[in-house]
């Protein structure tokens, strides 16, 4: 019993714990519009492999009932770096259909160098910037972040 135990906490340490997972952010389930303009904080162009797909997270407990976070759409990003896309979503959890819906965007082949980066921090309805790091998986927003992004938004 015990090693039935130490084996079910290895596993879910090891599953969620030597990483960061994109936890979304809540939105009305139902149809919304994302738009926006990514950078890449190299000062490289945006490559036209540039691909913007929508996932709908699930909590870390849900993620095991639920089979884990749902792909919803994806969309390509111009070489300009503009998105726009619709999709409509509703979370479920096991047979309930749930009013809210966590929403995370993960950006493909966008700058040289970098295969995937993740943004947890979406919002419907309303263009918004990116910039793509150099390194790292997670696109952060901050203080420094909202002064840096000044120097990418035109004049």
């Amino acid at each position: 019993m015990r090693f039935m135990f130490v084996v079910a906490a290895f596993l879910l340490l090891f599953e969620y714990g030597n990483s960061r997972v994109p936890i979304g952010m809540p939105h009305e389930g139902g149809c919304h519009k994302f738009s926006g303009k990514i950078f890449c904080e190299s000062g490289d162009s945006i490559l036209p492999t540039a691909t913007v797909r929508l996932w709908e997270a699930d909590r870390l407990d849900d993620k095991f009932l639920n089979g884990g976070d749902d792909f919803v759409v994806a969309a390509p990003i111009a070489r300009d770096g503009t998105f726009e896309f619709e999709a409509c979503k509703w979370d479920k959890f096991l047979f309930w259909k749930r009013k809210s819906v966590e929403f995370y965007l993960e950006f493909l082949y966008a700058c040289p160098n970098v295969v995937y980066t993740y943004n947890d921090f979406t919002h419907t309805n309303r263009f918004f910037y990116y910039i793509i790091p150099k390194e790292g998986h997670f696109i952060i927003h901050s203080d420094e972040f909202l002064d840096m992004i000044d120097e990418y938004l035109p004049k």
